[in-house]
């Protein structure tokens, strides 16, 4: 049986050995796109650079350093940070301690409306997934779906950090920034579940590509297409670069940081089976028990809080 590895590039620190970056190269991926991953998540206070790595030893080189600049691209494989030449020296690496944001996946099974106007303008706009290009037919949006770019259990932060700057759409009141048809986008139930999963994200700095950082299919996987913009559209109507430029950061930091989103004695959280028909089960033993399912609680809540306060809000 074929089986598709979680990742097909791995990087090790020399000074120890551990993992501390990689991702599933679906190809496109340049040398110098993923020194730069490397920069985001990780501190190295001397000049590195990135050497293959041997096969029996993962703090050992076995060829000549990367350059950072090339526009080659990365092939797969295990590679080891080190000092550069001529010394070839170990090298410490730390890793940030920033986290992914945690984003609610309960809304399609415990039925908590969204807000109306929202989708209304977000399916005006795009009439197709934004993702796959695929479009909709004859007005029926089945198995179509408003994502948003920030989560909405997220809006402290929304509102701590003033992220309501991003948004320059004037058909929307103050105060409820956070469904501006800026903040969202259309796109399959699929390719939804991917984008809130943070397994793909949309670079707007490289012509608004999209990347997939985990194993996956080649048939169903998005890597390498363009996010579809409605050009046609007025820019402060149009999905935001800098909201789309932060759930990438997300990406990067949930599925290249480190060994990837969760070690062997975590188990991924699964809605289909850890929601249930909606369900939040917090016996012990149960996912939900667990430090990674009280974070995801404390998200589901408050995204039901946040939708329920705004229901009846159709701006």
């Amino acid at each position: 049986m074929t089986t598709i590895p979680k990742r097909n590039v791995h990087v090790f620190s020399s000074s120890n050995g551990v993992e501390v970056a990689g991702f599933f190269q679906h190809g496109g991926v340049s040398i110098s796109t993923f020194i730069g991953w490397i920069n985001e998540i990780c501190y190295i206070p001397v000049e590195w650079a990135l050497y293959p790595c041997q096969f029996n030893n993962n703090r050992a080189a076995d060829g000549p350093a990367l350059h950072s600049s090339s526009e080659n691209e990365l092939r797969p494989g295990c590679y080891v940070i080190r000092t550069l030449s001529p010394e070839i020296g170990q090298a410490s690496v730390y890793l940030t301690t920033d986290v992914p944001r945690t984003r609610i996946y309960s809304v399609n099974y415990t039925y908590t409306p969204h807000n109306t106007n929202f989708a209304q303008r977000v399916r005006a706009r795009d009439q197709r997934c934004c993702i796959t290009g695929q479009l909709v037919a004859g007005d029926d949006y089945t198995g179509f779906e408003a994502a948003h770019i920030f989560p909405l259990s997220e809006i402290d932060t929304w509102n701590s950090s003033n992220y309501s700057r991003f948004i320059e759409d004037d058909q929307i009141l103050p105060g409820f920034e956070m469904n501006s048809v800026q903040q969202g986008f259309l796109c399959s139930s699929t390719e939804h579940r991917m984008f809130d999963d943070y397994s793909i994200g949309v670079n707007p700095d490289n012509n608004y590509r999209i990347y997939d950082l985990v194993g996956r299919d080649p048939s169903r996987s998005p890597h390498g297409r363009i996010f579809y913009r409605n050009l046609n559209e007025q820019q402060r109507y149009l999905p935001s670069p800098d909201l789309l430029r932060d759930h990438f950061r997300q990406c990067v930091l949930r599925h290249v940081k480190g060994a990837g989103e969760v070690n062997d004695a975590q188990k991924r959280f699964d809605p289909d089976i850890d929601l249930g028909s909606g369900r939040f089960n917090l016996a012990t033993g149960s996912w939900w028990s667990t430090a990674e399912g009280k974070k995801q609680l404390e998200a589901e809540l408050r995204g039901r809080l946040w939708e329920d306060r705004h229901a009846k809000c159709d701006v």
